[in-house]
């Protein structure tokens, strides 16, 4: 939760977009892997409107693209991520 409300903090006060920002980062706290036609049809925004929300979240290091590729791009929510698989490491032997 404090990873959620820091980068809500985050998104509130250096992004261009607030609005569509924070729409988009709902999403990614209930699955951490979207792509931009996943949130175009989950929070109902035009597709330019959430590339440009997926910028910002980039710029303020909240998402990462994953693929690389200029079309079918994934992106994740890499901190969330992070604190999820904490534990889950292998244990050496």
């Amino acid at each position: 939760m404090d990873l959620f409300k820091a980068d809500r903090e985050r998104i509130t006060s250096d992004s261009a977009r607030v609005g569509s920002a924070l729409r988009v980062h709902d999403w990614f706290q209930k699955a951490p892997f979207l792509t931009l036609g996943q949130l175009v049809e989950r929070t109902e925004l035009t597709a330019p409107t959430v590339y440009a929300a997926l910028a910002d979240l980039e710029r303020l290091g909240i998402i990462e693209e994953v693929t690389g590729r200029k079309r079918g791009r994934v992106y994740r929510y890499a901190r969330y991520l992070d604190i999820l698989s904490e534990g889950t490491e292998p244990l050496d032997r």
